[in-house]
């Protein structure tokens, strides 16, 4: 893409005054990914000609610097890795530039050299400025040893070509392998991968391949993905070419809260390094903390070639097009960044010496952020931060001393940096659609005033000849040019729209020269978001009105009569002989469309991609949703009439048998090996306490999910549980018992659920639901199930309304566990501290999640359905009392935070205020986790107060619990997942919430046994 400016601010993070100087015991490690690229720029005209120059200045501010830095690279010095990546287009244009920059450098010389004579006195420096200034000799003195700066730069640019070729150079870097560098590709043109075929993606993948091959002498170390661009399946394409490594955006591994972790990954045969876009804004584009935006450095948008008369370059010999006479970007320039409101007219002048005395505390201001920052990292030391390579020194023209004093610092001799040595990288089951641009996903390439080139893209795509011979393996590089992804980007901008359009349309002409029979028809869809979708029909112009779109919501598997069609009415654009309409629509994520255009026949089918909300960064780096998803599915049913209905049977005429003892459960369950469907927070509790499960899972199957083995799922180690997402596979495996753990929420979930029902029925095998009555719903075609077979976690009616409650409810050992906020450990306490108490006393488990009644609870349901209120209460309380007066202590607890408000009530209205009610426990356990706040534990507490008092029951909250790990949510509400959190973040969180809350913090499972002791000590 073009480069981008950095957002020019005041920079407010300063190093800690209280640490020492750096040294090696302070050092995390660093991975910094480094994106080299530049659109096909190099050209034939005049120079000084834009955008040429972009070429130019990156060249001599930032890419000879950094081979320059290479040359001189010690790995000693440095405890991590630097990724260096080049685009093949950038490198292509570096080996054929060599010729038209020496004579750029020349001319540059020239006008280095006319600068420093003309900075050496105030008339001679105002006799060429559109605004004399009066300046001091100290100003002017300062404005000289900049020029002098500057000359020395071409000077040394002219040296290195002198001393090497570029081609050399990058053969160089191939063979020498240096410790801690790695070298990446990247596709052809920096082409957006998720916007090609699979077949397309892998021709592009493969060109990087070869052509890194033939410049670099090897295979790559990596590959770039474009703007970290990237839909699953590419994974495959990149590993099918020897690709084990590349780069993502937080969003792409499914992170989604402020705390989720970045850092080093695996994905089956892939290291992915997930960037921390959360650090990188303090180098860019961060108002308040950017590092490039401090004062003293050098401002990029005010340089000589505006300051001075257009006859300057004139009396020089130095040739301007006339378009630029005035405006010339030279990149020699004088002021400073001065500050954020102040304009480019009253800058202050550029202070050399004080900006590279800045330099070194900005590079201590950065360690200090990465140690302050150890808990964003999963394994605590290890940073990626990825940016565009012209970043450093060209847009911060301090960048690149920046860089040799992260990367090459100056030690004394003897001294080396020790790399800490990182713990395997955790294993992702998922990766998911993303990128790492606004709002993490394709917005910025698929606007309004662009999407008629991604048709035009496509149109070519599909009529691509195979690359067989010389003739059409020319087509497709062709190709690669027009689709690059530079172009689509530069739309948007209206300085640099006109060119990208009529570039674009040139690149256009010339591949469709090449294709001999070209049809000029297309219809396909790209999603912008996991909600937004853009659909796209490319066609002759005519003089009628075009025809509308229609858009059908398919079943899972494309069937084609489920689902009603909605008409839409496209707009308009007509170009290079085509009319292209387009149509932005949301949809539901994951679902299946058809896209037809009325009075054809011809459908194109597609499938909306997985993954959340998409999010939004602040100017104060925090990220906001760019939906609110209430609002958002209330308008989805709206458009699509209710059609996220499920096959509900209306007047089921089976039930199934509702259980809620472990008798029960026993009775159906005991000894048998199970399926599990699905993959939610209740499958991973049934697979964190296996061994407490009557029927142990033998298999999960899920919808989305595949892994050879459940642990590496929950970062538990070996299990030898398998997962699978494929319904074929269901009747081939091994179980004797069925539990759903979910209601069925998606219509991807049908297949599977149809298909274990079959099964069930045909071998008469128990099924248990954890959920609704599974009975409910129309999925078993033409089969006859036995409703004795069928079970749900509930209670009977008859059961409920049977008899009047306690009249004196007031048990005194009664203890529950609640969370403080929505954090993941509630029911996992409650399991861990049973089994820690029953080795004291007597201990009974009613388990307010249905989960509990599989894995030892005494009881356990998710709700009493179709009771009102007051027999409800009766039944909970007889069933606690009864419970109560057998043991010593029963444990029970809440199913969300106390704290929490649903929406259109407030906080008295939540579930585990309704627990805490009904069962009013004397003895309270708080859940927390290494990211809750501790006032949110204070106010649990104060809110705890105030209902104990208003029932007259004492409340004593005995202490905290902190599970051990970080929970990340998954593409739905459904699926979440857990990632561990090392010792020093635990102990960090541990002395936060102590020395504010006055309560202890238990590690959960490590201190379960302390905890119990507070309870048996408080009973």
């Amino acid at each position: 893409m073009a480069p981008r400016p950095p957002t020019r601010t005041a920079a407010s993070l300063q190093p800690h005054a209280s640490l020492p100087s750096r040294g090696p015991s302070m050092n995390p490690s660093l991975t910094l990914i480094l994106n080299t690229h530049m659109p096909q720029v190099l050209g034939t005209g005049p120079l000084f000609d834009e955008p040429e120059n972009w070429l130019f200045e990156a060249l001599t501010e930032t890419y000879l610097p950094l081979f320059r830095m290479l040359e001189r690279w010690d790995s000693r010095r440095f405890a991590g890795t630097l990724v260096m990546s080049f685009t093949p287009c950038l490198v292509d244009q570096l080996l054929a530039c060599e010729e038209r920059y020496t004579g750029y450098l020349h001319l540059l010389g020239r006008i280095a050299t006319r600068e420093l004579e003309r900075t050496s006195r105030l008339d001679l420096y105002n006799r060429s400025e559109k605004f004399p200034q009066s300046l001091s000799e100290e100003a002017l003195s300062r404005i000289h040893r900049t020029a002098g700066m500057y000359l020395r730069r071409v000077e040394d640019s002219l040296a290195f070509l002198k001393e090497h070729s570029l081609r050399d150079v990058f053969a160089r870097l191939g063979r020498s392998r240096l410790p801690g560098v790695q070298l990446w590709t990247s596709s052809p043109q920096h082409n957006f991968l998720p916007f090609f075929e699979p077949a397309t993606a892998d021709r592009l993948v493969a060109r990087g391949v070869e052509s890194f091959q033939e410049v670099f002498g090897r295979e790559p170390d990596g590959f770039w993905l474009p703007e970290c661009a990237f839909q699953p399946g590419v994974e495959r394409v990149l590993t099918r070419h020897g690709i084990r490594r590349t780069a993502l955006s937080l969003n792409g591994i499914g992170a989604s809260q402020p705390q989720d972790p970045s850092g080093v990954f695996r994905h089956e045969d892939l290291e992915v390094l997930v960037h921390d876009y959360r650090i990188g804004l303090h180098l860019w584009k961060s108002p308040d903390a950017t590092f490039p935006a401090h004062p003293v450095y050098r401002e990029f948008f005010r340089d000589v070639g505006f300051d001075v008369r257009p006859e300057y370059f004139d009396e020089l010999g130095v040739p301007v097009p006339s378009h630029k006479r005035g405006h010339v970007w030279t990149g020699l320039k004088y002021h400073a960044v001065t500050g954020q409101q102040v304009g480019l007219g009253e800058k202050g002048l550029y202070d050399l010496e004080a900006a590279r005395a800045q330099v070194p505390k900005h590079v201590r201001a950065f360690w200090d952020l990465l140690e302050s920052r150890r808990s964003l990292v999963q394994d605590g030391q290890t940073f990626v931060l990825a940016f565009d390579t012209e970043l450093f020194g060209h847009w911060w023209h301090e960048g690149i001393e920046w860089l040799d004093g992260v990367m090459q610092p100056k030690l004394p001799q003897e001294v080396t940096v020790a790399a800490p040595v990182p713990p395997p990288p955790p294993s992702l089951p998922r990766l998911y659609y993303s990128t790492w641009g606004r709002d993490f996903y394709s917005e910025h390439w698929l606007t309004p005033g662009n999407c008629w080139m991604f048709g035009l893209i496509k149109l070519v795509e599909a009529q691509l000849p195979a690359p067989v011979d010389a003739e059409t393996r020319e087509t497709w590089r062709r190709f690669e040019v027009f689709s690059g992804s530079d172009l689509l980007f530069m739309m948007p901008d209206p300085t640099q729209r006109e060119r990208a359009r009529t570039l674009f349309l040139q690149r256009y002409a010339d591949v469709v020269s090449r294709l001999p029979a070209f049809t000029p028809e297309l219809l396909t869809a790209f999603p912008v978001d996991p909600f937004k979708c853009v659909l796209v029909h490319v066609g002759k112009p005519g003089a009628e009105a075009p025809p509308p779109f229609l858009l059908r919501r398919l079943s899972r598997q494309g069937s084609p009569d489920a689902r009603r069609e909605i008409t839409l009415d496209p707009e308009v654009v007509d170009v290079a002989g085509l009319r292209v309409c387009f149509q932005y629509f949301l949809l539901h994520p994951q679902a299946r469309y058809a896209l037809r255009v009325e009075g054809s026949e011809h459908e194109y089918t597609f499938q909306m991609p997985d993954y959340g909300v998409p999010l939004l960064i602040a100017q104060d780096t925090r990220t906001y949703p760019k939906y609110d998803p209430e609002v958002l599915y209330r308008k989805l049913a709206e458009i699509w009439e209710g059609d996220q209905r499920l096959p509900i049977l209306q007047a089921p005429t089976l039930r199934s048998q509702h259980m809620y003892t472990r008798e029960q459960v026993t009775k159906v369950l005991g000894g048998k090996r199970t399926a599990v469907f699905k993959y939610n927070k209740e499958g991973y509790a049934l697979l964190r306490f296996r061994e407490k499960s009557v029927a142990p899972a033998s298999i999960v199957f899920d919808d989305t999910v595949s892994l050879t083995d459940a642990g590496a799922y929950i970062q538990a180690g070996a299990l030898s549980v398998p997962v699978c997402s494929d319904p074929a596979e269901i009747p081939r495996q091994d179980f004797d018992a069925v539990v759903f753990t979910c209601s069925l929420n998606f219509e991807s979930e049908v297949p599977h659920v149809r298909a274990l029902l079959e099964v069930a029925t045909r071998k008469r095998l128990p099924v248990v639901s954890l959920y609704d009555d599974i009975l409910y719903y129309d999925l078993f075609d033409g089969l006859e199930p036995d409703p004795s077979l069928f079970h749900r976690v509930a209670v009977p009616e008859q059961d409920a309304l049977a008899h009047p409650g306690p009249v004196d409810y007031r048990p005194r050992n009664l203890l529950g566990v609640f969370g403080t906020d929505t954090v993941q450990g509630k029911f996992s306490t409650q399991v861990y501290l049973r089994e820690a108490l029953a080795k004291h006393v007597r201990v009974r488990h009613h388990a307010t999640e249905p989960t509990g009644i599989l894995l030892g609870a005494d009881t356990g349901y998710s709700r009493v359905l179709r009771v009102e209120a007051e027999p409800r209460l009766a039944f909970e309380r007889r069933l606690m009392a009864d419970l109560a007066r057998d043991c010593d202590v029963v444990i029970t607890g809440g199913q969300n935070g106390l704290l929490y408000s649903p929406a259109g009530a407030d906080r008295r209205a939540n579930a585990s205020t309704m627990i805490y009610e009904t069962f009013l426990p004397r003895l309270i356990v708080l859940t927390v986790s290494v990211d809750t706040k501790p006032e949110d534990v204070l106010a649990t507490r104060e809110y705890l107060e105030t209902l104990a008092r208003e029932h007259e029951v004492p409340c004593t909250v005995v202490g905290l619990a902190m599970m051990g790990g970080r929970k990340l949510l998954g593409s739905r509400w459904t699926e979440t997942w857990f990632l561990g959190v090392r010792d020093e973040v635990l102990e960090a969180a541990r002395q936060r919430l102590e020395q504010r809350t006055g309560l202890r913090v238990h590690a959960i499972p490590e201190e379960v046994d302390a905890l119990a002791r507070s309870v048996l000590t408080s009973l």
